[in-house]
């Protein structure tokens, strides 16, 4: 039984109270979806996209200042808030938005229908996670009356409270370490989906998707033990690693005991299933076993194959893995310096090896389309014959580099690595043009 008189609760309350007066930006990639026969794909993709951006679906949420001081503001917990308010902010704006569109009102925002959409998934997260509570709980109450008074309410928010902090962050970590449980992405993807079973009117219970999220977070032990198995010795750390993946599944004790005995010996890869496919679960395990294989203190990429085979078994392509592997390396290039965990981790410098590899391999597959991009750019052209005679200037020299990188955005197997400054991309583009055309002085720059 949970008691009223919990210390620093009231946090739910107030983001509530403030949402429903201060309105979501609704992601505009979701202005441009239409009512088709792959409505419910294209919500996956976009909610992809939206925490692959923010860090959620790695387990390495992205805070910026603005939620760190919305979040002071509204009296979250000190060390965890920002985790959590990140958490809740894509879940509830990504409901409404989902729910908009489902119900072709997406253009609808005025303020009246606003609140009702809101006060909307308000009951859908409280039913969703306390499915008793929900019933006792007056719903022709004004939202000031019922979120500011209602004792029902209240315990119920008190209640959510508790269960965001222990299934959304981490036990020992704060949001300053940029981390959060690493089966979050699941308890907010199988939400969404139950909401969308539930636009119209709430007409199913919860209880087949909460079983849904459980049986995958135990099925995902087993891809990870067989990771953690790859050279066929788990150390002392590969065991921490693993016991802490089976604290976060926040499945029943009996559930994580037998777990933790089937994870004692190797698994046999033959012997993984996956009950609950879709492409967007598919992704997230198949990054989630990557990152497994930068932090469980093995040499990297010995364990590429059993990815690979994993990978296979879930229906992706080779191809797809690849585009995988550079979703990830895109992520932690841009966000390296605010992930302080991985800053000093021995996995990382192996991780960057392997991408520089496949970089470099990329790079020499396109190198025919590359040639001929920079054949049909006139003035990149003469700038990179000019250097072969003459010493580039830096305003020439950053020319040649933006036009470069545009180049490399046209290729779709590279546009992922062309980051901001360009990234990895670019010192590899120069090297391995066919002909030494840039001179010293411009090879060191790019260096």
């Amino acid at each position: 039984m949970f008691s009223l008189d919990i210390k620093g609760s009231g946090w739910l309350q107030n983001y509530l109270l403030y949402r429903l007066k201060s309105r979501y930006s609704f992601d505009k990639r979701y202005k441009e979806l239409r009512d088709d026969n792959f409505l419910h794909e294209n919500l996956d993709r976009c909610l992809y996209s939206v925490t692959k951006e923010n860090g959620i679906i790695f387990g390495c949420p992205i805070i910026p200042s603005s939620v760190t001081k919305l979040a002071k503001k509204l009296k979250f917990p000190p060390k965890k808030g920002g985790t959590v308010l990140l958490f809740l902010e894509t879940l509830f704006s990504v409901a409404i938005v989902e729910n908009k569109i489902l119900l072709g009102n997406y253009n609808n925002l005025d303020s009246k229908n606003y609140e009702n959409e809101f006060l909307k998934i308000i009951f859908l997260v409280i039913d969703y996670h306390l499915h008793r509570s929900y019933y006792r709980i007056p719903k022709n109450l004004g939202y000031q009356e019922l979120l500011k008074n209602n004792e029902t309410m209240q315990r119920a928010l008190k209640k959510l409270e508790i269960i965001f902090l222990d299934s959304v962050t981490l036990k020992g970590y704060s949001s300053l370490k940029n981390r959060q449980n690493n089966f979050a992405f699941l308890k907010l993807y199988f939400f969404l989906l139950w909401a969308r079973e539930n636009s119209v009117n709430i007409i199913s219970s919860p209880n087949s998707y909460h079983k849904m999220d459980f049986k995958l977070r135990e099925e995902m032990i087993s891809m990870f033990s067989v990771i953690i198995w790859a050279d066929n010795f788990v150390d002392d750390t590969e065991k921490q690693v693993i016991k802490k993946y089976i604290e976060q599944t926040c499945l029943p004790k009996e559930k994580k005991i037998e777990l933790l005995k089937r994870i004692s010996m190797p698994i046999e890869i033959g012997t993984i299933h996956c009950t609950f496919k879709s492409l967007i679960t598919n992704m997230y395990i198949v990054e989630q076993l990557i990152l497994l294989s930068l932090i469980d203190n093995q040499q990297a990429w010995q364990e590429r194959k059993l990815i690979l085979s994993i990978s296979h078994n879930l229906g992706l392509t080779e191809k797809k893995l690849e585009l995988l592997f550079c979703s990830v390396a895109e992520f932690f290039s841009v966000h390296y310096k605010r992930l302080e965990f991985l800053r000093y981790n021995p996995g990382i410098q192996q991780f960057q090896d392997y991408m520089n590899d496949m970089v470099v391999s990329l790079v020499k597959k396109n190198l025919n389309n590359i040639l001929n991009e920079i054949k049909e750019t006139k003035e990149l052209s003469e700038l990179l014959f000019k250097s072969t005679s003459k010493k580039l200037n830096l305003k020439e020299r950053q020319k040649v580099q933006r036009q470069l990188l545009d180049i490399a955005k046209s290729i779709p197997a590279l546009a992922i690595f062309a980051l901001p400054g360009g990234g990895l991309i670019l010192p590899v583009i120069l090297k391995i043009l066919p002909f030494n055309i840039l001179p010293s002085a411009f090879q060191d720059d790019s260096d």
